[in-house]
């Protein structure tokens, strides 16, 4: 079956060539980084820079007056900021390197297939920083597509609905559906990043090329994707209950839960990439073959 066959020989290639995991850890690392910025940002010296934004973008107001975003920066409303935080540096991460070492692993997969070649650490990543507008804009294609996806439904369910127990039910099944649909919507772009490195595409080329090879490896696809991510769903969930988890064992529980997510992530990106870029290739020669 075709599906086990790129399992087994993604994890061939990383128990031969370890280091083809290194774009995943050293993304893993910058998130690390971002989330220990955020967790000192009520300190000082990061305090100076981060206290003025937290305090004037998140000022809320209330039927009862002005609560002021300053109370964030303080033990133990800091904590419930924390994730706000976090995702906002994750989005930074992703910017900045996230994307480029994306098409460093397409790079290096490519190399681990050809006998000839010796997997190099510089030379990929020069290939894809050289790429780094293509490699962002197809991040930042899918980045907006699911926000609108997570967002829009639930804003128009507000407005057309009452707040009644039904239709909470209704925007928390919206919500699990959206993370589905999310999914399904990186399965339809994860062939543009090998497009990009490995065929040298443009931004729409490698689009185009992504649905055309989705179309034809449709259902190993929605597979490849669909099985490391369901861990993700599950940490979606485990998200959700962070207050009552922080009621049962402290604020501090939510430092556990994102640094968590962020060895999740390493796992199941590295696992739907690396598998993605081997279907890709695996497309490819039986292409050259026809």
């Amino acid at each position: 079956m075709l599906i086990f066959s790129v399992w087994s020989m993604t994890f061939r290639m990383i128990v031969k060539y370890p280091r083809i995991l290194l774009p995943f850890f050293i993304k893993a690392v910058f998130e690390a980084l971002a989330l220990t910025v955020c967790f000192y940002s009520p300190r000082s010296p990061l305090l100076a820079i981060f206290g003025p934004p937290i305090k004037s973008f998140f000022t809320t107001m209330t039927p009862s007056g002005v609560i002021s975003g300053a109370r964030f920066l303080h033990y133990p409303l800091n904590f419930e900021l924390l994730p706000t935080l976090f995702y906002y540096g994750q989005i930074f991460v992703m910017f900045t390197v996230g994307a480029i070492m994306y098409g460093m692993a397409m790079g290096m997969v490519s190399q681990a297939h050809s006998e000839n070649e010796e997997i190099k650490i510089s030379g990929n990543f020069n290939r894809a920083a050289r790429r780094y507008f293509a490699l962002t804009a197809i991040w930042l294609i899918t980045f907006v597509l699911s926000l609108v996806i997570l967002k829009l439904p639930p804003v128009i369910l507000k407005k057309i609905m009452p707040p009644t127990p039904s239709a909470m039910l209704l925007l928390s099944i919206l919500s699990y559906a959206g993370v589905v649909v999310i999914f399904v919507t990186e399965a339809l772009f994860i062939y543009a990043y090998p497009a990009i490195i490995i065929e040298r595409k443009g931004i729409l080329g490698a689009i185009r090329r992504s649905f055309s090879v989705m179309s034809h490896v449709f259902l190993p696809t929605i597979v490849l994707v669909f099985v490391p991510r369901i861990f993700e769903f599950f940490y979606v969930f485990v998200r959700q209950k962070q207050q009552g988890l922080m009621n049962l064992f402290g604020p501090e529980i939510t430092l556990v839960i994102l640094g968590a997510g962020i060895v999740l992530t390493f796992i199941t990106d590295a696992l739907v990439f690396l598998s993605a870029a081997n279907l890709f290739i695996l497309k490819q020669e039986t292409e050259k073959g026809a």
